[in-house]
């Protein structure tokens, strides 16, 4: 077992034991987002300190902290007294891709508790209205004849749309060039739309009114099968590449020694606010499935996704520039 998993099957093979939490919350609960507002991490992070909000009569208050695919933000939490009062919500990054991509991590992942899986958020691969394809074809022949010339974008370097597109080059085998956004969905987006860059793999609640307004181009979806939220978009699998998936999510976390009971009843009272009606249909929307899961099965999904990219790295050669 690589070094990174053994941290890895430590880091989530048990949840805080159980301490007195009657009085919990007593004060503002601060809710650290690891990316930039906009996007599908600022959404939920934001849907959830409203619905908290209300729930436990006290203020959820979101904090954006981006930076290091979402270890600075997650730092800030680990480094805050274990009561409950500051939690994180983040892209996988914190949670199982940047143990395999960095050398070294700012924080212990066995200090991470992990809550609840909130939702699973398909990347659209996307162009630019003037590159010259309109399916995953024509687009491979165009890059092929650009011999490395085309750049595209992502939010970050290991991010889910950084690991997809390096996937895609060496499925394909094509060349082109990674152009990072500092954490900032909001910036490659803004990059791609400009036509600074050529194409990116995007996050469906940020791509999909773009493609939706005819600003950008959907080529194909990264899931295994086409999407609800845009079931005109092939599969990458069906456009000529079998098996080719690469899902992000985002999940809910606290710190290691944060009483049982809290971590619990933020994860029931999650799963509530996100099958809410009118929760449901903003998500659907913009193409966030809700997939609300217990602590222990979070655990369990954060080390087989642990797995699962730590592969996708390997076979791409993704690296922490």
């Amino acid at each position: 077992m690589r070094p990174a998993l053994r941290i890895v099957a430590l880091a989530f093979s048990a949840l805080p034991l159980a301490a007195p939490a009657q009085s919990w919350p007593g004060h503002t609960v601060r809710i650290v987002a690891t990316s930039p507002p906009g996007g599908s991490v600022d959404f939920l992070a934001r849907a959830l300190a409203e619905d908290f909000g209300r729930t436990f009569c006290k203020p959820f208050v979101v904090e954006n902290r981006p930076g290091a695919n979402g270890n600075i933000g997650v730092d800030l939490v680990l480094k805050a007294p274990p009561d409950g009062h500051m939690l994180f919500v983040t892209a996988p990054g914190p949670f199982s891709i940047n143990l395999n991509l960095y050398d070294a991590m700012p924080f212990n992942p066995g200090d991470i508790v992990p809550i609840t899986l909130l939702g699973v958020v398909p990347l659209l691969l996307v162009v630019h209205p003037s590159v010259p394809a309109g399916n995953l074809k024509e687009l491979l022949s165009f890059l092929r004849m650009q011999a490395g010339k085309v750049n595209y974008a992502s939010q970050a370097i290991g991010s889910t749309g950084h690991l997809a597109m390096e996937l895609l080059k060496v499925r394909a085998a094509v060349q082109a060039t990674h152009v990072p956004y500092r954490g900032s969905a909001a910036a490659a987006t803004v990059a791609l739309l400009s036509g600074e860059v050529a194409m990116s793999f995007v996050n469906t609640s940020t791509s999909i009114p773009q493609v939706r307004s005819g600003r950008l181009r959907a080529i194909a979806v990264a899931e295994r099968q086409r999407i609800a939220a845009a079931p005109e978009v092939p599969t990458l699998a069906e456009s000529g590449l079998p098996g080719f998936e690469a899902t992000p999510w985002v999940g809910m976390g606290m710190r290691a020694g944060t009483p049982r009971e809290v971590v619990t009843r933020l994860s029931e009272i999650a799963a509530v606010a996100l099958a809410r009606p009118e929760a449901d249909a903003r998500m659907s929307a913009i193409g966030i499935e809700s997939r609300p899961m217990k602590p222990e099965q979070f655990a369990e999904f954060v080390r087989a996704e642990t797995v699962k990219w730590g592969e996708i790295i390997r076979r791409s050669g993704a690296k922490a520039e």
